[in-house]
């Protein structure tokens, strides 16, 4: 796949996203834009890389008679292998335990996420791994550091489905209160972290992999994570955003707003099918901005022929789960 159809696919995935947050009065443009589409490109190649998928999901079990689940839990021992008797860092572990299985749980997918994106950040930035006290559950953020706003901070979780998202929307970020975060990395610790497992995956890859494949050997064919401790699919995006973007999509403009972007007073006094006419029609205006600023030179008529779809996918299917 060309580097071209790689960033076609991604922003793809974006597109609803960031759709709902111009519905939602939170325009993504300019370097956010560029930094959550980094961001989810990283989410994308950590899922790519790990096609055994992960051992605790119900759907990535069936698909693998199990072997997601026995895979992983190959990939847990050699990274607890890694930690305890070889005095790796615990990140850098559970990054090459995931690698060298290629299959993960969440832990293992947010350290390889960390690992992954440690080149995209800048000096003042840092990368977390963060947990949260509703479930048991771990991913990657990308914040600034010392001041970890929501609306700079974005999630890359390639456990749960979805894009990346602005921990703002995240259905388990939102809340920064029920959340903890660990094992921070800044702009030189990060590409040192990295430098060093990438030496360490060169210098010591076959003995690490015939490692790997004791691990393997030794998990029961039969083996599968406890149903109690295996999943169904999970949004990482919140339902509160879905929820208050759907019910935005619907409601007539307020006199505030429609002052703003130019609606004349006496047409708020029209009856409600108008109003909701003169909604509909904010509504794509707001779509051929989008279109446009997703893709840069995209004439206004081809802008327009997307608006439609771009505003279904936002209503209604920005929380999707896959099949």
């Amino acid at each position: 796949m060309g580097a071209e159809e790689v960033y076609r696919q991604n922003d793809a995935r974006l597109r609803p996203y960031v759709m709902a947050r111009a519905i939602d009065g939170r325009v993504v443009d300019g370097e956010d834009l560029a930094r959550l589409r980094q961001a989810n490109l990283t989410v994308d190649a950590i899922r790519q890389s790990l096609p055994m998928g992960r051992g605790n999901a119900a759907a990535d079990v069936e698909r693998t008679a199990g072997e997601s689940s026995r895979s992983t839990e190959a990939g847990i021992n050699m990274a607890s292998h890694l930690e305890r008797d070889a005095h790796w860092n615990v990140t850098l572990a559970r990054a090459a335990g995931a690698l060298l299985a290629r299959a993960a749980n969440c832990d293992g997918r947010a350290a390889l996420s960390v690992m992954a994106h440690t080149p995209h950040v800048q000096p003042g930035e840092a990368l977390y791994q963060v947990t949260s006290s509703k479930i048991g559950h771990v991913w990657a953020e990308w914040r600034r550091e010392g001041n970890p706003r929501l609306d700079f901070a974005l999630v890359m979780d390639a456990w749960m489905e979805g894009p990346a998202v602005f921990a703002s929307d995240g259905q388990l970020s939102e809340q920064p209160g029920l959340t903890n975060s660990y094992f921070n990395f800044s702009h030189v610790s990060g590409l040192a972290a990295r430098a060093q497992m990438d030496a360490l995956l060169s210098n010591a890859g076959d003995a690490l992999q015939a490692r790997f494949m004791q691990e393997r050997l030794a998990i029961p064919p039969d083996f599968r994570t406890a149903p109690r401790l295996t999943y169904s699919a999970m949004s990482v995006i919140s339902r509160g955003f879905e929820l208050r973007v759907q019910k935005k999509l619907a409601r007539t403009v307020v006199a505030p707003k429609a002052s703003r972007v130019g609606v004349p007073p006496k047409a708020l006094a029209a009856p409600r099918s108008q109003q909701m006419a003169r909604r509909e029609v904010l509504n794509d205006v707001l779509a051929v901005g989008v279109a446009r600023t997703m893709t840069p030179g995209l004439g206004i008529k081809a802008a327009q022929g997307e608006a439609p779809e771009l505003l279904h996918a936002a209503g209604h299917r920005l929380r999707d789960k896959g099949p």
